[in-house]
């Protein structure tokens, strides 16, 4: 099917679209995008076949677009039907903060929020200033989701996130959000206490180079960003390695090995504190840049965030 011009006008302003959509159609379209068959979609929201063809066909015919192509690859949307797409999932996802929070006020608790933060992101700052958040707000439900950038992002443009720490470079240029620097962290080379190398003197780069290492995954900005280290480690990336996106697995294979990891300040600093790590007495370059605070620009941030980054910026000015 050949699109029309996707520079022409909708039909009808946008409250006259939002009078004529149906809740159950914006739960079809993520269904259909999901499954790509009208049959299986139907199935999933537990309605018949010819149900599901009216809803489409309704919301085509009140849009006056075309929102689906029906292919060999099944019913896939077109460039209409993927704006569509993500603002159901936007409607949705506020639809349902907004019952959280009803049902956090019915219970005498004062709403909730969701934290995003990519793997290794301050997580000691991040735990300071939610128990900072926490003391003062005690009914307050937050979540902390911890992943990597490729997930975290799409959530928050989902509206599955109301704030994410991460890194400028996880946004490439990405106009919708909003990017507030927070803090500069450097990287850090670790090891068990007992290494062989945790003892020496001094460390050049081309020591490191017999040892094994566990390290974030290769599509990771860490291991992107640490491609010129190992470079000069030689020979390019280490050939004996263990990936994983887990600090605290890091963590114990460091324990249980004479594997070495990179790690941000923040991490080595709580282990090296508590006598788990030790780093190795070697200075990488400052290659990963700061951590910020990313918000959507299209949405205001809630009370609750407000709040979240007011703590968060304490903290970290208390543990300078």
């Amino acid at each position: 099917m050949e699109l029309p011009d996707l520079d022409r006008p909708l039909p009808g302003d946008g409250v006259s679209i939002l009078r004529r959509l149906k809740s159950r159609q914006l739960l079809l379209l993520i269904a259909l995008h999901q499954a790509k068959s009208l049959r299986k979609a139907a199935a999933m929201l537990n309605m018949t076949q010819p149900t599901a063809t009216k809803l489409l066909q309704d919301l085509e015919r009140n849009i006056g677009l075309p929102l689906f192509d029906r292919g060999r690859r099944g019913m896939q949307p077109t460039n209409y039907g993927g704006v569509m797409i993500r603002h159901a999932r936007l409607v949705l996802a506020d639809l349902d903060r907004t019952r959280l929070e009803l049902e956090a006020l019915s219970s005498g608790a004062t709403g909730q929020i969701r934290i995003g933060a990519v793997i290794s992101a301050i997580p000691f700052l991040l735990a300071r200033a939610v128990a900072r958040l926490k003391r003062q707000h005690p009914r307050l439900f937050v979540s902390i989701d911890v992943g990597t950038s490729d997930a975290l992002v799409p959530a928050l443009t989902m509206g599955e996130l109301d704030v994410l720490l991460a890194r400028p470079l996880v946004l490439a240029d990405r106009p919708e959000f909003n990017y507030e620097e927070l803090i500069g962290e450097p990287l850090h080379i670790v090891s068990r206490v007992d290494h062989p190398l945790a003892s020496a003197a001094s460390v050049s780069l081309q020591d490191l180079a017999p040892w094994p290492w566990t390290l974030l995954p290769v599509g990771s900005p860490m291991r992107k960003v640490l491609q010129p280290v190992f470079v000069e480690i030689g020979p390019g990336q280490p050939s004996d390695v263990v990936e994983t996106s887990s600090m605290m697995t890091m963590i114990a294979l460091l324990q249980e090995s004479d594997m070495l990891a990179v790690m941000p300040a923040d991490v080595t600093n709580f282990n090296v504190r508590h006598g788990l790590l030790r780093r190795i007495p070697i200075d990488l370059p400052p290659i990963m840049g700061a951590y910020g605070i990313v918000t959507r620009r299209d949405r205001p941030e809630s009370p609750a965030t407000i709040a979240f980054l007011q703590h968060l910026k304490q903290s970290m000015a208390s543990s300078r």
